[in-house]
């Protein structure tokens, strides 16, 4: 018994060394084999939609901190920025009612038009209430419901299926689960390049820099010689780029309406707060946390329907991405990967860095 208790204590000392990431990552992880152990395979299939369904978020919340790293306001148009872009992709590939091109074309069309719109609504809006966060919040608002109404002018308030075939579903093995290679391979497989493509980004190239350096303190970058208003107008122009590829992916997934992009914003936010907002990598890590709670919480509602205990079953799915968000708050206010904020120096967009220890410290 000694000896157990001795390895119990050393396994509780390498877990306290740990980052606070992995730590959660470690956590999820045995939660998804505990309610596989306990749910079977259902738990399991759930656990793999919710990859699937938090990869998406991973990509708008990854957009959203960017933006929030360096202008300090929340941009409830985000989310139909996402819609702006499965519209646009929705015209380029649809035979009919579009140009019939490939889907190829429409991921490209709703990359540059998602881009393009941001940057516009940055020199035309945001830039002239800097400095005024509450308005520019407000405005953001109101954007949200232009793009809304523009959209369903344009294109009625009809639900349209996105104009790509999707096989059927793949059995994997024996297992009893199913992978389908469209909605969920070509989907990870995007949202996996884009990660990667806005790590190198961060790290490595001078944009990046240039962003990480207007995120921690703006007027100082401004006065180290960095064209902050181009740094800004990039920054945007990337987080409108990955708005409309998370766009694309989710019309793919579910339908194409012009409300789209909204019903998933909330979902969004919650990735951001959980992770740390303002931090991207922070938001990626949230976003695959909300995906995974999300569909296992539709397990758990489904079997306490089925018990008898609780009515309504899959219908509170949401509640328990919005459950974890609010843990997150009451015992890490600034997110698992936030930085607590004394002041207003040494703020977002900071790259993780490791010192002895495994300790996470801010660049």
């Amino acid at each position: 018994m000694e000896g157990l208790s001795n390895a119990f204590s050393r396994a509780a000392s390498a877990i306290d060394r740990l980052p606070l990431w992995s730590v959660v990552v470690l956590y999820l992880l045995a939660a998804v084999a505990w309610m596989g152990v306990a749910f079977g395979s259902i738990a399991l299939q759930a656990a793999i939609q919710g990859l699937v369904v938090g990869s998406i978020y991973v990509l708008g919340a990854a957009g959203l901190s960017l933006t929030y790293g360096i202008r300090r306001f929340a941009n409830f148009a985000h989310g139909d920025y996402m819609t702006v872009g499965a519209y646009a992709a929705f015209f380029i590939v649809h035979p009919t009612e579009g140009l019939g091109q490939h889907v190829f074309l429409g991921v490209v069309a709703a990359v540059l038009t998602v881009a393009v719109i941001a940057m516009l609504l940055e020199i035309g809006v945001f830039r002239r209430l800097e400095g005024r966060p509450t308005a520019a919040l407000i405005a953001s608002v109101g954007i949200a419901l232009v793009i809304q109404n523009v959209i369903s002018a344009i294109f009625l308030p009809d639900v349209r299926t996105f104009p790509v075939a999707v096989p059927p579903d793949f059995a994997i093995g024996d297992t009893g689960l199913t992978f389908n290679a469209v909605e969920g391979g070509v989907t990870l497989g995007v949202s996996v390049f884009f990660i990667a493509f806005l790590h190198l980004m961060l790290k490595y190239t001078t944009l990046g820099k240039a962003m990480r350096a207007c995120a921690d303190d703006l007027d100082l970058a401004r006065t180290s010689g960095i064209n902050t208003r181009n740094v800004i107008l990039w920054t945007w122009a990337i987080a409108g780029a990955f708005a409309g590829v998370a766009g694309v992916l989710l019309a793919i997934s579910v339908n194409v309406f012009p409300l789209l992009g909204f019903f998933v914003l909330l979902f969004i936010f919650a990735a951001v707060i959980i992770g740390g907002i303002g931090s991207p990598y922070g938001a990626m890590l949230g976003g695959l946390i909300v995906g995974f709670v999300q569909k296992l919480s539709n397990v758990l509602f489904g079997e306490l329907q089925q018990a008898g205990i609780l009515e309504g079953g899959s219908a509170y799915e949401p509640a328990g991405a919005f459950l974890i968000m609010i843990v997150v708050l009451l015992l890490k206010p600034e997110g698992i990967m936030g930085t607590p904020r004394p002041g207003p120096a040494r703020r977002a967009l900071r790259l993780p860095t490791w010192g002895r220890g495994g300790a996470r410290r801010g660049v």
